[in-house]
């Protein structure tokens, strides 16, 4: 039996794979991995080539950042394994942390790193004693705050857009007046 013979034409259930919200989900989260992985790689980079030793950093600040972004890369890939396998109210709330955490990285290599994307040219001399000697890092430290706020901003988006999702607002009859 065909779709259409079982279920009228408004009846016949739509694939979850036809609309507009599965593909923007699909977009969404290939995005969150693809961003997270490449903020992985440079995080856990710059963290091998320092070690443990806070003398190997610019200053303590910035290695404790660096430890709340390696932090927040493998929270963000563990919850990109188990999205599906959660409430869609848990979904919202771990957004919501990752973006705390995502905003706090962020916000602290800002405050902490001279660095900027025009700076990056610019000789070591040019940057106070600490952060001289990681000035050729100057790339890397900047490609990190970048996706850091960006991947801020996509879980934002991913927590309001999975709030709407979950309330949904329809018009319907008008239920204050009985009918007979």
């Amino acid at each position: 039996m065909s779709g259409k013979a079982k279920y009228g034409e408004k009846d016949a259930p739509i694939s979850p794979y036809r609309t507009r919200k599965f593909w923007l989900y699909t977009c969404a989260f290939a995005l969150l991995f693809g961003m997270t992985g490449a903020e992985l790689g440079l995080v856990s980079d710059l963290l091998h080539e320092g070690g443990n030793n806070e003398a190997n950093y610019p200053s303590a600040e910035f290695k404790h950042d660096l430890g709340i972004l390696l932090f927040t890369c493998i929270a963000s890939l563990l919850y990109i394994i188990g999205h599906a396998f959660i409430s869609m109210g848990l979904n919202i709330f771990v957004n919501f942390v990752l973006a705390v955490f995502w905003g706090t990285g962020a916000g602290v290599l800002f405050h902490v790193s001279p660095f900027e994307s025009f700076t990056c040219d610019k000789p070591s001399s040019t940057f106070n004693s600490n952060w001289a000697a990681y000035s050729d890092h100057c790339a890397r430290v900047v490609a990190m705050q970048g996706l850091a706020w960006a991947l801020w901003g996509l879980s934002i988006i991913l927590m309001f857009g999975m709030l709407f999702h979950l309330v949904e607002f329809k018009a319907r009859q008008n239920v204050s007046m009985y009918r007979v």
